[in-house]
């Protein structure tokens, strides 16, 4: 069996100007404040097993900037000098040059899915068998291979698995909520409660994107929705179940494909240690913008579709149905405002309702789902197109480098 690891390393080439990434690492001092060192060396101690383990790393600088990538790589392959695998680089300039060479809109670097949907496409081109989707701030569990296999083993039916963070010792989210009117660690903790109470495997809506198990037959199908600002874990999850529910006709998909639905693995083997350089939410306000758009966003898709009801949606994930789950979404985001007006002054509070309201209209007139639906149609198109191109084979092969 072909193992893929993706691990995505975020880079902030222009400290002092914001970017989309929650907290990316500081190039100019890199050596010192990264994560991926210590990645790379729990990925060393895997007990390994008799399959074809390949690395691939995605070193984005933020803003799509790629004036630094010749010295993104140089830093990225001093510390993989240390693997034990061997391991594909892709720079922002890398993926110009893919896009470039197969003039297509997936060979994108704009925003996490679209990182994601990176480390799906190239491991799917490759004909890898597994994509194990991680973070440059995590780290595995000596027996996490072993345990994936086994999972994988007895789980032929199953295609999309997630599995815990522990932070600070633990699996609970513990983060104290900000605002009465949106509970979102309250939620999160709630689905947590379900997903843990024993080792039994979970249909579910709730994933991290730093711990997601894809095999090649769903990563071929399926991609992360465009544009979300964060969060995009969990709305693949839900663009998943929203084809599994309603189909894609356009994509040639029935309703109640199997491969559509994800599973949660509460085992300790599987569970990633996250270990983050500092806490997304640091400045409130533009974490809860960020949020608030990530869920318009979310809602605008699940609205738009109709055999998915709100209280199915609540049995998948409570968190999803609290933060989206309304018909009146405006006056939720509306409760939402009044409570930050009480806690901001009245410039900062007014501009915050400015943007989260624009924003809203905006989407309400998007039929998101419909969008999503063309986009997969036109991802699986695209796939097949390239599949087979010995000459675009041969171009990310070069990519590639080997250890012993």
């Amino acid at each position: 069996m072909k193992l893929a690891m993706v691990i995505n390393v975020y880079i902030d080439t222009k400290i002092n100007k914001k970017n989309k990434f929650d907290h990316p690492t500081d190039f100019d001092n890199f050596e010192n404040e990264n994560t991926f060192v210590k990645t790379i060396a729990s990925i060393n101690k895997l007990r390994k097993t008799e399959d074809d383990l390949s690395l691939y790393i995605f070193a984005v600088a933020a803003g799509e900037d790629r004036s630094h990538d010749q010295e993104i790589k140089k830093k990225i392959n001093k510390i993989l000098r240390k693997s034990s695998y061997p391991y594909y680089l892709f720079t922002n300039s890398d993926v110009k040059q893919l896009n470039d060479y197969a003039k297509s809109r997936f060979f994108s670097v704009s925003g996490y899915p679209e990182i994601r949907n990176l480390g799906l496409i190239i491991p799917s081109l490759l004909n890898e068998d597994i994509i194990i989707q991680i973070d440059d701030d995590e780290l595995l569990r000596k027996d996490y291979l072993m345990t994936l296999k086994r999972i994988l083993k007895d789980n032929p039916d199953k295609y999309l698995f997630t599995a815990p963070y522990e932070k600070n010792g633990t699996t609970e989210i513990n983060n104290k909520d900000s605002l009465k009117s949106w509970r979102k660690f309250y939620s999160m903790q709630k689905d947590m409660n379900r997903l843990m109470k024993d080792q039994s495997l979970k249909e579910t809506l709730f994933g991290f994107g730093g711990n997601m198990i894809i095999r090649n037959e769903l990563a071929e199908n399926s991609l992360y929705p465009s544009g979300v600002p964060r969060g995009e874990d969990f709305s693949y999850l839900l663009a998943n179940r929203l084809i599994y529910e309603n189909g894609n006709p356009e994509a040639g998909i029935e309703k109640k494909n199997e491969i559509y639905k994800a599973y949660f693995s509460p085992l300790k083997e599987l569970t990633i240690i996250h270990e983050p350089p500092a806490e997304a939410k640091s400045n409130f306000l533009f974490y809860l913008e960020k949020n608030l758009k990530r869920f318009i966003m979310e809602w605008s898709i699940f609205n738009k579709q109709d055999n998915l009801s709100v209280s199915e949606l609540k049995n998948l994930s409570y968190y999803l149905a609290e933060m989206f789950g309304y018909d009146d979404f405006k006056s939720k985001l509306l409760d939402i405002i009044e409570e930050v007006k009480v806690n901001y002054d009245s410039k900062t509070a007014e501009n915050f309702e400015k943007e989260i309201l624009s924003f809203y209209d905006q989407c309400s007139k998007i039929n998101r789902f419909e969008l999503y639906k063309k986009d997969q149609s036109d991802y699986i198109d695209f796939l097949d197109n390239w599949k087979d191109n010995n000459e675009f084979r041969e171009l990310l092969l070069s990519f590639k480098i080997n250890r012993n």
